[in-house]
């Protein structure tokens, strides 16, 4: 089974290809995660109320395919796969990472989650995909965007075809460089500091239309009024920084204090 977790749709996208391509049920951990975990400050899980769903054939690999949060795989899912020790002891595992630049030293903790978990490692593929993370970087144009879906695709579909076969999956060693310094030092001090929900904000482009909400998969935005009446959402301080909102807002009204305006929203 392939389970993905996605903000701005590149792990969905290669999620559904591998799952094609490999012939496997896709789940979405976003819907799962709206609708029965809660989380502390968007990384921290405290309590669910359904035990993830896994395939009655416990010889079936399971992949998880998922965004890169500063050079590492996101803590929220983390904190989840960790609180599942039960259901994915000696289960095999697959990871299927999706970033804009690099990937530091995500195996590393893999592998360690797996160890911990009692589960099979069964490797990493790193995949290339369009920069999303608005609130820091600036995101490629749209020919650039297309060129790197494409060159991800190829590594998607490869990714499949070792699945299949119950081969490993490697990561490439040329995204991976920095490891330590990106992974173990800078990867703290990032969520330490920088996810944060306060820098968020509608202008007056706003719809109150409520995409942002329903797309949150974490339940951190709400829709109240603001002193002139508008229904205008409003963040909690459960985010996770996964850019769902502000890259697939229709009328771009989101913004992230000053560091989104005048770049370029995507979104697959």
């Amino acid at each position: 089974m392939i389970y993905y977790f996605s903000g701005s749709g590149n792990s969905r996208h290669v999620a559904r290809l591998i799952a094609r391509e490999s012939g496997q049920k896709l789940f979405s951990l976003n819907k799962f995660f709206k609708d029965n975990c809660c989380f502390q400050k968007g990384r921290e899980l405290i309590e669910c109320s359904q035990p993830l769903p896994l395939p009655d054939d416990k010889d079936e690999v399971l992949v998880f395919v998922h965004p890169t949060y500063a050079w590492r795989q996101p803590r929220l899912l983390t904190s989840f796969l960790a609180a599942s020790v039960r259901q994915l002891k000696q289960r095999q595992l697959y990871f299927v990472a999706t970033a804009g630049s690099g990937f530091g030293g995500s195996e590393k903790y893999l592998r360690r989650l797996c160890r911990d978990l009692g589960a099979t490692y069964m490797g990493l593929a790193t995949i290339l995909m369009p920069e999303n993370y608005t609130a820091m970087f600036a995101i490629p144009d749209e020919a650039e965007a297309k060129r790197l879906i494409k060159a991800g695709e190829v590594k998607a579909k490869n990714a499949a075809a070792a699945i299949r076969a119950g081969s490993p999956l490697l990561p490439d060693p040329a995204l991976c460089k920095r490891s330590f310094l990106l992974s173990t030092v800078v990867n703290p001090i990032f969520y330490k500091f920088l996810v944060k929900s306060r820098a968020f904000y509608a202008d007056d482009r706003c719809s109150s239309c409520r995409v942002c909400e329903l797309i949150c998969p974490l339940n951190c935005i709400v829709m109240a009024e603001n002193e002139s009446g508008a229904l205008r959402p409003q963040w909690t301080d459960n985010c996770t920084h996964c850019m769902a909102c502000i890259n697939h807002c229709p009328t771009k009204a989101i913004e992230y204090g000053t560091a989104s305006r005048n770049k370029r929203r995507y979104f697959i």
